[in-house]
């Protein structure tokens, strides 16, 4: 009997495509599944677009409140009992050999823990997206590599699997876990670190997924605003810090070798200090938090023989370090941010554009002072304040030893 696949599908607010999404996992080829729906509270038609469903694979929930993406996902994850796991975003849509050729590929792949697939991004009208940028078009077109060198893209280019393209084993679930509920937006970015750490993958050359984003409308999250970029930003950072603290010590000298200070390091240590060079020269979206390659050090057990290899092999000594940690971050510099598209090959247009959110961002701050700045100005004004200024001069007389 073939084995049994469990889909997941969380559903928030898409009543226009919650439809073609369902019959697109109940329509496919490969038929023995399980499909698990999960309303997380919608606000338009879509509870009542899933109860019009009826199949005998299908199961729907509905949540009392709301949950968010990954707390729904995790729950149904729970329900599972398919040999294989596979996610669906309520927008999104299968072709309809996409199962079947997954499962046929993990059943005759034994060591491969999950496989992925090519997907096409389509629009809210069902069209390709079109825009200017080469990005959009190919960032889920990916060959297959090393896993060491999926961690180094991963690294300089960030997320590249398409969640929706997914099939994991659920043995594999089994050991990484479920989602981390703590990442709103990158949450798949995680997993798929976590899941590389331990389980090589596999990519078909195949679009078997359309990948939905959104040109006008912003209801999901592949659209950004300002609060929706920082936010990538503290998750990304979150990550980048969480792959570097537990990555396969061969993972990282297959992926990164050739960024090592000394080529041969090949000790604990050793490999802990080559980590916390790399980090300290770790740029996103133009700003270097070097805070990420400090931990490495804070968090280290016996730093006094951490800095004696530091010193000794690679010449940093502790005052180095005390240099180092004085300047912290460095943030909105034009320069940075040219250096970081340069390296990735960006366009211009790309780079301005990454400049106009981080001028919106410093935008966003100056309107704090004001909004301060004029409680400040009120409280100045106020009755209490002009009744309190003699005891607060003869506070500053007493604090200067008048």
């Amino acid at each position: 009997m073939k084995k049994l696949v469990s889909v997941i599908i969380p559903s928030y607010n898409h009543e226009k495509y919650i439809k073609e999404c369902i019959m697109s996992v109940l329509n496919q080829t490969y038929k023995n599944l399980e499909v698990f729906v999960m309303d997380d509270c919608s606000t338009d038609n879509s509870q009542k677009v899933i109860k019009s469903i009826k199949d005998d694979r299908f199961k729907a929930f509905y949540s009392k409140k709301n949950k968010g993406t990954v707390r729904t996902v995790n729950e149904l994850m729970n329900k599972c009992s398919g040999d294989y796991i596979a996610v669906i975003g309520s927008d999104d849509i299968w072709e309809k050999s996409k199962i079947e050729k997954q499962v046929d590929f993990l059943d005759n792949n034994k060591s491969v823990g999950a496989v992925f697939s090519a997907a096409e991004i389509i629009d809210e009208n069902n069209n390709i997206y079109e825009d200017d940028y080469d990005f959009n078009h190919n960032v889920f077109n990916n060959e297959n590599i090393k896993r060491g060198e999926r961690m180094r893209y991963f690294f300089e280019k960030g997320n590249h699997l398409c969640h929706s393209s997914s099939l994991i084993r659920k043995s594999v679930v089994d050991k990484i876990g479920l989602y981390n509920v703590s990442y709103m937006q990158l949450h798949d970015y995680d997993y798929w670190v976590r899941l590389i750490n331990n389980f090589d993958i596999y990519i078909l050359d195949e679009k078997l997924v359309k990948y939905r984003r959104f040109k006008k409308n912003k209801k999901n999250l592949s659209n950004n605003s300002t609060e929706s970029l920082i936010r990538v930003v503290n998750e990304n950072n979150m990550i980048i810090s969480w792959m570097f603290n537990n990555m396969n010590k061969d993972i990282f000298i297959d992926g990164f070798k050739d960024l090592f200070v000394d080529k041969e390091s090949q000790s604990n240590k050793e490999i802990l200090c080559e980590k916390y060079f790399i980090l300290l020269k770790y740029k996103f979206f133009g700003v270097i938090n070097r805070q990420l390659a400090f931990s490495l050090i804070y968090n280290y057990s016996d730093k006094d023989s951490l800095f004696r290899t530091l010193e000794k092999k690679f010449n940093y000594t502790i005052n180095s370090f005390y240099h180092d940690t004085g300047k912290t971050y460095d943030v909105f510099n034009f320069d940075i941010v040219n250096d970081r598209f340069s390296e990735t090959g960006k366009t211009v247009d790309e780079m301005k554009k990454t400049i106009e959110l981080q001028t919106n961002i410093i935008d966003t701050y100056k309107d704090r002072i004001v909004v301060l700045e004029s409680n400040i100005n009120a409280l100045k004004s106020s009755t209490s304040w002009k009744i309190t200024k003699p005891l607060r001069k003869i506070k500053g007389l007493i604090r200067n030893g008048k």
